[in-house]
């Protein structure tokens, strides 16, 4: 018996000091929990303080290297605008130069407008002292502006006149007769003075400078356009030329040219 309530003090006293050992070992194990929660929360924060820092660090990065850009540009730009400014500069002495050539160009074609003028007046008086020397009736088929081997012969005589000569205008007049249109014998005459002009030049060299021409038309008839060989006579180009006399002097250095 003893024994038993020796044994049951003894449980008695185990279990007393459990709850004992319990009850003080409670509020540390909250302590523990509590320190373990904030100590959680602290490394999320810290986690969270690194994410943001790791962010701010890559926006620092971006505007470092916008800034860089935006510095590159504005020193191409300023390279640029130099460049603008040198090639505006020579620009203005461009223009500078052109207008000073302008009015140079300007001023010489004034001069050379007088002296044309009073050189043209000058000549023309001096056609007055041309005189003709040889006149020729080069005559035409029916509506036709092509010579004939006897026109081409007479006008291989009329050039071999004037050869030789420094001074002679000559005049090809060219008409029709009356058969037809009239706008259509202005034109036809027109063709056959020039036909005339170019066998002149191709075939014997004789200078343009020297050939004036005008197709006349149906006017001025030499024949009676009421006959076959009247009609005939009025299909004709005037071929005339004129010289200066050997007594006459030329008025002007264009009118030695002639």
């Amino acid at each position: 018996l003893s024994t038993a309530v020796a044994g049951l003090l003894l449980f008695s006293t185990a279990c007393a000091t459990k709850r004992h050992v319990r009850a003080s070992i409670a509020p540390v194990e909250n302590r523990v929990g509590a320190v373990e929660k904030r100590a959680t929360q602290s490394e999320a924060d810290v986690d969270a303080l690194e994410k943001q820092l790791s962010q701010t660090t890559e926006i620092a990065s971006g505007a470092e290297r916008e800034a860089k850009l935006a510095k590159s540009m504005a020193t191409t730009a300023d390279g640029k605008a130099v460049v603008a400014d040198g090639k505006a500069v020579a620009a203005g002495l461009r223009a500078d130069g052109a207008n000073t050539l302008a009015e140079k160009s300007l001023t010489r074609i004034g001069e050379v407008e007088t002296q044309f003028g009073k050189s043209i007046d000058g000549l023309y008086e001096n056609l007055d002292n041309y005189q003709m020397s040889r006149a020729e009736n080069i005559t035409f088929s029916f509506n036709k502006s092509e010579l004939t081997k006897d026109m081409r012969e007479k006008l291989d005589g009329f050039a071999n006149t004037v050869k030789d000569q420094k001074k002679f205008v000559i005049e090809v007049q060219g008409f029709a007769d009356t058969v037809g249109d009239a706008n259509y014998n202005q034109e036809l005459s027109q063709r056959r003075a020039l036909t005339v002009a170019r066998y002149l030049s191709a075939e014997h060299n004789v200078p343009l400078r020297r050939i004036q021409l005008l197709g006349v038309g149906s006017v001025k008839p030499v024949g009676d356009n009421k006959t076959s060989k009247g009609r005939m006579q009025n299909r004709r180009v005037e071929v005339k030329v004129y010289t200066l006399p050997a007594g006459a002097k030329a008025a002007s250095a264009i009118a030695k040219s002639l």
